[in-house]
C-alpha cells in the first residue's frame, strides 16, 4: 500500500472515530424483533448486476411483507444516462479520507430505520463508514474486526452466497428480541 493510501485511511479512522466519540448517546438503538420492524434499510454494492437482482427480489419481498423498505447502492463508478429503482453513490461521493459525503448518504444515514442490512459478504471502508454512523436501531452486516459498524454480524462462506447470507441473517433476527410469555405456576 503506498504511504498516501495509509495516510488517508489513517485520517478516515480518526475522523470516523472522532464522529462516533462526538455523539451523544442514541436514544434510537433498542431492541427490535424481526416481525416488529416496520422500515428497514438496506445498503449493498450495486457493480454486479446479478447481485442487484437479487437483492431489488428481497426488497420487494419485504414489502408484501409490510415493511418500509429504502436502498442505497455503491457503484465503483457512476453510470451515466443508467436509471436504478434505488438511490446510488460512488467514489465521487467521498472526501479524500474515504469518508462517504453527499445529500443520498446523508439522508440515509438520518433515517431511523428499525433494521439496517448491509447485503454483501465482506464489509467494505464505505459500508462500515454508513452503518457505525447510521441512526438505525440495529445494524446488521458481515463479519469484520471494526466491531463499532454492525450490532449483528453474520459470518457465511464466500461461496454460500447471497441467499445464504440473508437466509441465516433472518434466522439469527427471527431468535434475537423474541418476546416469550412467563411460565405460568401448576
Amino acid at each position: 500500500m503506498g504511504m498516501l493510501k495509509n495516510l488517508r485511511l489513517k485520517f478516515h479512522f480518526k475522523a470516523l472515530h472522532n464522529e462516533l466519540n462526538n455523539r451523544k448517546p442514541s436514544k434510537d438503538r433498542s431492541a427490535v424483533t424481526w416481525k416488529g420492524a416496520k422500515s428497514i434499510g438496506i445498503l449493498f454494492d450495486a457493480n454486479e448486476p446479478d447481485h442487484r437482482k437479487r437483492i431489488l427480489k428481497y426488497a420487494d419481498e419485504l414489502r408484501k411483507k409490510d415493511k418500509q423498505v429504502r436502498l442505497l447502492g455503491y457503484l465503483s463508478q457512476q453510470q451515466e444516462g443508467e436509471e436504478f429503482p434505488f438511490r446510488t453513490f460512488s467514489p465521487k461521493d467521498q472526501d479524500w479520507r474515504y469518508c462517504p459525503r453527499g445529500e443520498e448518504i446523508g439522508e440515509f444515514m438520518s433515517q431511523s430505520f428499525d433494521l439496517l442490512f448491509f447485503l454483501g459478504l465482506q464489509s467494505t471502508l464505505w459500508s462500515e463508514y454508513v452503518a457505525a454512523l447510521s441512526k438505525a436501531k440495529l445494524r446488521v452486516g458481515p463479519s469484520t474486526d471494526h466491531t463499532y459498524a454492525y450490532d449483528l454480524m453474520i459470518e457465511v462462506p464466500e461461496k454460500a452466497g447471497l441467499p445464504a447470507f440473508i437466509t441465516q441473517m433472518e434466522n439469527l433476527l427471527g431468535k434475537t428480541n423474541t418476546p416469550y410469555e412467563a411460565a405460568t405456576a401448576t
